[in-house]
């Protein structure tokens, strides 16, 4: 069989509308030598003549991308939906439990809250850990929800409290454990370049979940019953991440990182140039790839300098590439350079014990988790007390309050996708990495002033209209950091340390959420509602502070986070080439 008909074979295996112009995966059929060239092959073997299918990227369309983070998406939002669902209920729940003022508060508001996040951390960090071994996450995602959803479905039908006390301890699991696996697949979906989007998506499950069950609990709990909500949450997250589970291709780890994808164009191009790429398209790929790797080579490296003339290399700018890379007509090439293994790039790093103390000392990585517990304390006051103490103490209906907290979480989603996309845009302009510290800093900081105000205004104006301001303004102020705070965690750590660093986050996040509540409970013992109130939303001011923190480290450490990635994929091709050789002086 010819070249040409190859390319022809090609051509009708792959037509011109799904190629990866077209937004389709970036996948190409490559030929090889044919059974009939007379070129020299070493030791008398003949080349294979099958087709060689490499792909490069993700191995998914934008379409299917996109189909994915939406899943992902509307699953997180069902389950961030059933974590307040008793807010709104709190005083009927009370009422058929038989508890006082301060048992209401203590019990429902601080216990349960409590209860449900000490199971959710653990499990957070398990699933997280098991995220970053080669298993199927869209497997482990489906059963993680399985096993947080069902006793969710269970409050039902519960009898005591603490029958609801085990069942929403077991909730906890869902909610837990579904963040690092949402991060882990979406970070090898998505390059660094559009990570703050795709998170701000899924930063807007956490907000706008919460507001659709509150929505829901305050809507039909006051009519139904107090225990039918948490079956409406419930049976639609187990659905969705059933289909997710039947519909959703897992993503190669690590295919969009930046030290990966210029590996997989050096080592593609020779085929690229067989079929018409030109002499130079190599040399192209090598410049790329010399960009992208000269902080880890060094100058004094032989293998960088190529074209200087201090080195081995040609003058070409490839240094020793030729000779761990040889082209595929090249008669000192070995058969196995026309498998698939030999020019296909897959980054193959596992978690270790290793790794992780090391992740666990970056400074970027140690800001974010700090900041993490002052700033999700007024997240979970809000989330567990606001709609009650705008009805006890401030007089309002429940469903008023249900509107206020409404309003808030239509703040938060706009902040969050308001700062999603500008935040990207600051993070990819020069110098933008650090600046996006500086972003997060002051506007988490003046998230805290809408707080202090609905707090302790004696009025809110006619039709509450400054409560209903101030509630909008302080979601979209509160809500421009996680998207981006997210983002610059996928990138200071490489891909196979990323689902347990994210079970970190997770866990101060519940922390944060879930002893903050249980916290504030003892502060109002101590001092009363708005005083505890007032205590827990001043944590936005301390996390701003701490945010600052972030500045002199982040572009210094996503500069690492590559290093690490091209230094597994050394360690990687170094193993490669020496199985290569032993199978050649096998064969000899």
């Amino acid at each position: 069989m010819s070249a040409a008909s190859l390319r022809g074979l090609e051509a009708r295996l792959i037509p011109a509308d799904q190629r990866v112009d077209d937004g389709m995966p970036d996948e190409e059929l490559h030929g090889v030598v044919p059974a009939s060239s007379d070129e020299a092959v070493p030791n008398g073997t003949r080349p294979s003549t099958r087709l060689v299918r490499t792909v490069s990227g993700s191995g998914m369309s934008k379409r299917e991308k996109w189909y994915t983070v939406g899943l992902l998406t509307l699953t997180a939002a069902m389950l961030y939906a059933d974590q307040n669902l008793l807010a709104p209920n709190l005083s009927q729940a009370a009422e058929e439990f038989g508890f006082s003022e301060r048992e209401k508060d203590v019990k429902l508001g601080g216990w349960l809250q409590l209860a449900f996040f000490v199971v959710g951390s653990p499990a957070s960090l398990v699933i997280g850990w098991l995220a970053d071994k080669p298993i199927p996450r869209t497997r482990l995602f489906f059963l993680t929800v399985l096993i947080g959803e069902g006793p969710c479905l269970a409050t039902y039908w519960v009898k005591t409290y603490w029958q609801l006390f085990a069942v929403r301890a077991m909730t906890g699991v869902a909610v837990g454990g579904c963040l690092p696996l949402l991060f882990s697949l979406c970070g090898d979906l998505f390059p660094p370049e559009e990570r703050a989007y795709v998170a701000s998506f899924l930063t807007i499950a956490t907000g706008a979940g919460i507001a659709l069950g509150q929505i829901m609990a305050g809507t039909v709990g006051p009519t139904y019953g107090w225990r039918l909500p948490f079956l409406l949450a419930a049976a639609p997250a187990i659905c969705l991440a059933g289909i997710l589970y039947a519909t959703v291709r897992e993503p190669e780890r690590g295919s969009q990182e930046e030290a990966v994808r210029a590996r997989k164009q050096l080592c593609q191009t020779p085929r690229r140039s067989e079929r018409g790429g030109g002499p130079n398209a190599r040399a192209a790929a090598a410049a790329t790839y010399g960009s992208v790797g000269a902080a880890r080579r060094g100058d004094d490296d032989p293998d960088a300098r190529g074209s200087d003339g201090d080195g081995d290399g040609d003058g070409s700018g490839r240094g020793d590439e030729e000779e761990k890379h040889p082209p595929i007509h090249s008669p000192s090439a070995s058969s196995s350079v026309y498998s698939s293994e030999a020019t296909r790039v897959t980054y193959g790093g596992e978690i270790s014990l290793a790794k992780l103390r090391r992740r666990l000392k970056i400074r970027s990585n140690l800001v974010i988790l700090a900041q993490g517990l002052p700033g999700t304390v007024p997240w979970g006051m809000l989330n567990a007390y606001f709609v009650d103490y705008l009805h006890v103490q401030k007089g309002l209906s429940v469903e008023e309050g249900t509107l206020a907290v409404t309003l808030f979480g239509l703040g938060a989603v706009i902040g969050t996708v308001t700062g999603g996309i500008v935040g990207q845009r600051i993070y990819n302009s020069p110098g933008g990495r650090s600046r996006i510290a500086l972003v997060m800093a002051v506007t988490t900081a003046l998230g805290s002033l809408p707080g202090f105000y609905f707090l302790n205004a004696n009025g809110y104006g006619p039709g509450d209209a400054w409560l209903h301001l101030s509630c909008l303004v302080g979601g979209i102020l509160a809500s421009v950091t996680p998207p981006n705070v997210r983002a610059v965690l996928l990138n200071v750590n490489p891909p196979e340390t990323r689902g347990t660093m994210f079970a970190f986050y997770t866990q101060i996040d519940d922390v944060g959420k879930g002893a903050g509540p249980a916290l504030v409970a003892g502060f109002i013992v101590e001092f009363g509602r708005r005083v505890a109130f007032n205590i827990a939303v001043s944590g936005w001011l301390l996390c701003g502070a701490i945010l600052l923190c972030l500045y002199p480290f982040v572009d210094r450490d996503v500069d690492n986070a590559q290093e690490a990635v091209r230094e597994e994929l050394d360690a990687e091709e170094a193993a490669f080439n020496a199985a290569t050789a032993e199978e050649g002086r096998t064969r000899e």
